[in-house]
């Protein structure tokens, strides 16, 4: 694996444990979605963690959505850092989170729970998602309210793309103002998810991306098997993408 120096430009503090650093870095171009290695263990890089990329391929400032783990190898050194520290960055992105390999269809849920949000955001700053799909319905669970996220892009979109875009926000351990309190997966079996939104979650109509805690994406993937949905592979196309992502 290569490496290039990476140079911290800034870090946000959402919530209690939930960040945003950004780092000025020379990768090599990138689709949507994908991830890359990070370390701070030069010059030998023996430790390293993937973190989804959140800024669009042309964004020369590269963007890592990120919750603290007190008992991680990586993460509790990453809010340490302060403008200027250098960090180690793989020079390639992978995966296949992209929207490359999404099939055609006139629907586009993106569900994600926590950080998972990461990877939509960097999807929906691209002009792909706006010109193949008609509706595009973006979910997003968090435990609190003050983890809902890039509030400032959300309603950018919302206003640009008002008959195209809708947004569904979570919040599950607290009454929220526009939010539900709600699992995704109590949304998709009472059916109020597509009640919510007017419109129907189905293979004939609908392509789906997950990406969050494992969990969430096992017991939903579990659900839209039972409608008839099938999973997107590489040789065999279907409606469910999904990204296991746990940082």
């Amino acid at each position: 694996m290569k490496w290039v120096e990476g140079k911290i430009c800034g870090q946000h503090e959402w919530a209690p444990g939930l960040y945003s650093l950004f780092v000025q870095a020379s990768i090599l171009p990138f689709e949507a979605g994908q991830f890359i290695q990070i370390s701070l263990d030069a010059p030998t890089y023996k430790l390293f963690r993937p973190y989804s990329l959140v800024n669009a391929p042309d964004d020369p400032t590269l963007e890592f959505y990120y919750t603290l783990v007190k008992a991680g190898e990586l993460t509790p050194f990453l809010p340490q850092l302060s403008i200027g520290d250098s960090i180690g960055i793989a020079e390639r992105a992978h995966g296949r989170f992209v929207l490359s390999d999404v099939p055609e269809a006139k629907i586009l849920w993106l569900i994600a729970t926590g950080t998972g949000l990461g990877p939509f955001l960097s999807l929906l700053k691209t002009k792909e998602p706006w010109s193949r799909f008609e509706k595009i319905v973006l979910v997003h669970s968090v435990r609190y309210s003050n983890e809902l996220t890039h509030q400032a892009l959300i309603e950018m979109w919302q206003e640009q793309y008002p008959q195209q875009f809708l947004w569904v926000p979570l919040v599950t351990r607290e009454n929220a103002v526009h939010a539900h309190r709600e699992r995704v997966t109590t949304l998709l079996l009472s059916g109020n998810l597509e009640a919510l939104t007017q419109l129907t979650l189905s293979a004939l109509t609908s392509q789906v991306m997950l990406c969050g805690n494992p969990e969430m994406i096992d017991e939903v993937v579990a659900l839209l098997l039972k409608r008839g949905l099938t999973i997107n592979r590489i040789k065999q196309k279907g409606q469910i993408t999904l990204e296991n992502y746990w940082k």
